[in-house]
């Protein structure tokens, strides 16, 4: 393990554990994760190593990001974080390391003048000493399944349904960040009210399609969004300031200049569709 920070601390200090991860777009990947949390608390305390608390964590796509899982593990004298995703991507690993120094420099109100916990980084999964001889039990066990069996249903699961070839006739592309520096700065959270936004908002359900998007670079101006075709970056925005935008650039054919970072100053050929 490679410690973030220089410090001591005793064997019996309360230590929590973060289980940093990838999101997902499929809304079990949350449940997966934190099945693995309590299973893997569930073997320490067998063992008597009961931590303070396993919290699952996401690095983009899914919440808690790793800012509020650091703050939900704020109280143990020593934070483990380990890695269960794959690749291990360095640049990645060292922007999560800035992330985490920007945590012990703007700490929460709870935690003035308090302790500030050790921050440790497990190994990437991949690196694991023992994950070789897991898969290789895996692997026996497979042996004993049998094979994968046939659908049977109704559906004709050997053709493409002609559904899936028809182009929606959305204008306008709504391309939302949930990279990792993004989902710090709380894109994820985001996602559902922009999402019901475009769904309750008059004239906006029928012209626009919103689209989660990995990382879009101009990091500082999170948590982003990218409205084509006219090509507008607008950010960072914040719950209140999504209709407002999303209202002005599909609806009146205007660019709010306040939040717009790149792009026109104002949308042409705007065609104002019914949601009829």
């Amino acid at each position: 393990m490679t410690s973030l920070t220089q410090g001591s601390t005793t064997s019996d200090a309360p230590t929590a554990i973060i289980l940093l991860s990838r999101g997902a777009a499929y809304a079990n990947g949350a449940t997966e994760l934190t099945a693995l949390a309590d299973r893997l608390h569930a073997a320490l305390t067998v063992q008597g190593r009961a931590p303070l608390l396993v919290q699952p964590a996401f690095v983009d796509r899914s919440q808690p990001a790793l800012p509020q899982a650091l703050d939900l593990c704020a109280k143990a004298q020593t934070i483990i974080i380990v890695p269960v995703m794959v690749p291990d991507e360095p640049s990645l690993r060292r922007w999560l390391h800035k992330l985490i120094m920007r945590w012990r420099a703007h700490p929460m109100q709870s935690m003035e003048g308090a302790h500030c916990p050790r921050l440790v980084f497990a190994e990437p999964l991949l690196q694991t000493p023992y994950l070789a001889d897991v898969l290789a039990r895996t692997v026996e066990d497979a042996l004993t399944q049998p094979d994968v069996p046939a659908v049977v249903d109704d559906d004709r699961w050997e053709h493409d349904p002609a559904g899936w070839s028809a182009v929606p006739e959305h204008q306008h592309h709504v391309l939302w960040c949930v990279g990792p520096r993004c989902a710090a700065k709380g894109s994820v959270q985001l996602w559902p009210q922009l999402v019901k936004t475009i769904r309750d908002t008059p004239g906006l359900k029928n012209s626009v399609m919103p689209l989660q998007t990995s990382c879009q670079f101009p990091c500082n101006h999170g948590p982003l969004m990218i409205v084509y075709p006219a090509g507008a970056w607008y950010g960072p925005l914040a719950e209140a300031d999504i209709e407002r935008v999303l209202t002005q650039h599909v609806r009146q054919g205007q660019v709010n200049e306040h939040l717009c970072v790149h792009g026109p100053a104002s949308v042409t050929g705007v065609q104002q569709k019914s949601d009829a």
